[in-house]
């Protein structure tokens, strides 16, 4: 039996319009864009280790992730402030995280959280 063989997971997320999907994860969640393999239908956005495909669809299915950052109050205000449609407000959970969830342009859900032991409000 092979172990320890996947390197990393890439999702590839439906979006109804490939160019206003790209505008969004890179002007208004800040990621930066990847490469671009079909002007009309595919390409990639990424953030520090984190890169997401899209692929324009005729149907959507949402999807839902898991975000990591370093400091989730910092992602949330700006993420407010920019005018992404929040979800989920901010809050503390018992498993020592802090996160609230954010909905994509397409219907896609994102948890954000980061280790309570990186929470600046007690800094």
């Amino acid at each position: 039996m092979f172990k320890d063989y996947a390197q990393c997971q890439i999702t590839i997320l439906p979006v109804r319009n490939f160019k206003e999907s790209l505008e969004f994860y890179k002007n208004v969640l800040g990621f930066d864009v990847a490469w671009i393999w079909d002007d009309e239908g595919y390409g990639a956005v990424h953030c520090g280790g984190v890169e997401i495909h899209l692929d324009k669809q005729d149907v959507i299915h949402p999807y839902q992730s898991y975000l990591f950052v370093n400091d989730v109050d910092v992602i949330y205000a700006w993420y407010r402030d920019q005018g992404v449609r929040i979800v989920k407000e901010i809050e503390s959970k018992p498993w020592n995280v802090r996160e609230f969830t954010f909905e994509d342009i397409n219907g896609h859900l994102f948890r954000v959280a980061s280790n309570e032991e990186n929470d600046t409000r007690t800094k």
